[in-house]
């Protein structure tokens, strides 16, 4: 079911508020055009019940991919696609990557089990059909979103990429499009929701084939908006070119490439449908150049208050930020834990989509205020009597270096200590830079090593000592819990001690697991040294019958 666009061009959700169907509509916007977006009707049963159908229908490859080359056929139609050659039944395709297993047993494989044809990168001696594709994993994707009819048109698909930023801004934005009554499919690094059933998965964000699956699932739980996060590396390689986008959110700025080519925001911009969206950010040069050059409908959003779409810090100070949020000449005030510049950008984003779904600023700061903490993304745990510990995931300096400013500018005064993990993915000119910024923007520094990363510990210190001034500040400690641990000892009640993770590539479930082991050793850290001082103090009959109560200010 595509979108039906009618002479407004506009975009309606139909949601349930306070027991009462009402039509959410995208408002018009004066800078992007007079028209909105596509007009969504209601799902029924009948449309599951005639995919289930259309899903037995052959797919013929012919059509599906006409710069395909045929061998041994004219026309290959694929009922059922097995991946392992092992499973293949009576009259199925097998697909086979190339260089992956031996071309020889998996051609007698499929012989001996009937197969009907082959889907492959290159010809293959062999009798059997076969279709030359030039990637697998792309016809693959192609397949999937023909058998369920072009899922990403049933409902409104957002993308969210761009160099930082991406987790939090999915999240924010499913925030508000939960609360305002749109059921909400959604996927990032931190989990995933196809709108009924939250997951916290082992593997990392998908793309290609496994995405289409997962966006017709959602359809099928009846969700109205898909959240996805792009892996900006899919996104060069193709991943994404067998679907479709109406809203593109980039977050963060965007930076030159190692390689050559168009970057993954240039690579979406084709997947755009016509009056699709680009929400991105107003202060970053290179994005609005390339937006302009490519002609699309953009809306900026940033922190300043020229901002056509802005989050504008009023105050920040005792682990609260106070902010603006700007929609032309309508504002609203918001309250929210979410400190520091960055996080602001990101919200500014949320907001804007929240904007053209058609509500005011006002409804967007209360629902958006909702979410009080991200895990490893400036996650406060807060004791008193104790250092405030901010757990950040990090993996580039810039996003260390927020992390700092933002410990520095919303602590209660005390000093900044940065516990940075470092490892052996971390290349030299990257770990020279981490060293600048830690001891630019830190009081205090403890560098220790990623979990199982101590064996190269040693020589990547030293290739982080390489970017600092006063090495002899920096205190070395290969083992992570210790480094952790010592630092809450060491530090005082108004200090605020900033843990950086620096782990980039984690799924879903060891990025949660991770946060949650480490904010647990804080507070087994923390336990310790409050029972350590109570046997000093000799309060430890406190619980006695009798016992006068000390409060833990003068303990």
């Amino acid at each position: 079911m595509r979108h039906a666009f009618d002479v407004r061009q506009s975009v309606s959700f139909r949601t349930l508020l306070d027991d009462d169907s009402v039509n959410k509509e995208l408002v018009p916007l004066s800078k992007v055009s007079d028209t909105g977006g596509p007009s969504m009707t209601s799902v029924t049963v009948e449309r599951f019940a005639a995919e289930d159908d259309a899903a037995a229908t052959p797919i013929k490859l012919a059509a599906l991919f006409p710069e395909a080359k045929f061998f041994g056929c004219e026309e290959l139609a694929v009922s059922n696609l097995v991946e392992d050659v092992a499973d293949c039944d009576q009259g199925d395709v097998v697909l086979y990557r190339i260089g992956e297993g031996d071309p020889n047993e998996l051609i007698s494989v499929a012989l001996a089990r009937g197969a009907s044809g082959i889907l492959t990168e290159q010809m293959l001696p062999c009798p059997l059909p076969q279709c030359i594709v030039g990637s697998v994993d792309h016809a693959l994707a192609r397949i999937a979103s023909a058998r369920h009819r072009q899922p990403d048109r049933t409902l409104l698909t957002v993308g969210v990429l761009g160099h930082s930023g991406k987790t939090s801004t999915c999240l924010l934005a499913a925030t508000l499009t939960k609360a305002l009554g749109i059921r909400t499919a959604y996927q990032c690094d931190l989990g995933s929701s196809d709108g009924v059933v939250n997951e916290t998965s082992s593997q990392q964000v998908c793309y290609g084939a496994e995405l289409i699956e997962w966006i017709a699932e959602s359809s099928d739980c009846l969700s109205r908006i898909a959240l996805i996060e792009i892996d900006e590396t899919a996104a060069r390689d193709g991943h994404y070119d067998s679907m479709q986008f109406d809203v593109l959110m980039v977050t963060g700025k965007r930076e030159l490439s190692d390689d050559f080519g168009p970057c993954g925001l240039q690579c979406l911009l084709e997947q755009l449908t016509p009056t699709g969206v680009v929400i991105a950010p107003g202060d970053d040069a290179k994005t609005v150049r390339l937006l302009d050059e490519a002609r699309c409908q953009p809306i900026y959003y940033g922190t300043s208050t020229d901002s056509e779409f802005g989050a504008i810090i009023i105050d920040q100070s005792g682990g609260m930020a106070t902010l603006m949020l700007t929609a032309g000449d309508t504002s609203a005030m918001m309250e929210t834990p979410l400190c520091g510049i960055s996080m602001a950008s990101n919200i500014a984003a949320a907001a804007a989509l929240g904007s053209l779904l058609g509500h005011s600023p006002h409804e967007i700061a209360k629902h958006l205020s909702t979410l009080r903490s991200i895990p490893g993304r400036g996650q406060r745990l807060v004791d008193f009597g104790h250092a405030t510990v901010v757990l950040e995931t990090g993996g580039t300096v810039d996003r260390v270096t927020e992390a700092l400013r933002t410990a520095k500018a919303v602590g209660a005064g005390g000093r900044v200590w940065c516990v940075l993990a470092i490892g052996e993915g971390d290349d030299d000119d990257l770990l020279a830079s981490y060293g600048h910024a830690i001891e630019r923007f830190a009081h205090h520094c403890v560098v220790t090593s990623r979990p199982n990363q101590a064996g190269s510990f040693l020589q990547r210190s030293h290739q982080l000592l390489d970017g600092v001034k006063k090495c002899a500040a920096i205190r070395l400690v290969a083992d992570q819990d210790k480094a952790i641990e010592w630092a809450i000892e060491s530090s005082r009640a108004r200090d605020t001690i900033v843990v950086i993770t620096n782990q980039r590539v984690q799924s879903a479930h060891d990025s949660r697991t991770e946060i949650e082991r480490l904010a647990r050793l804080v507070d087994a850290a923390r336990s310790k040294q409050d029972a350590e001082e109570e046997a000093a103090s000799g309060s430890d009959s406190a619980g006695e019958v009798g016992a006068p109560i000390k409060l833990k200010l003068f303990r």
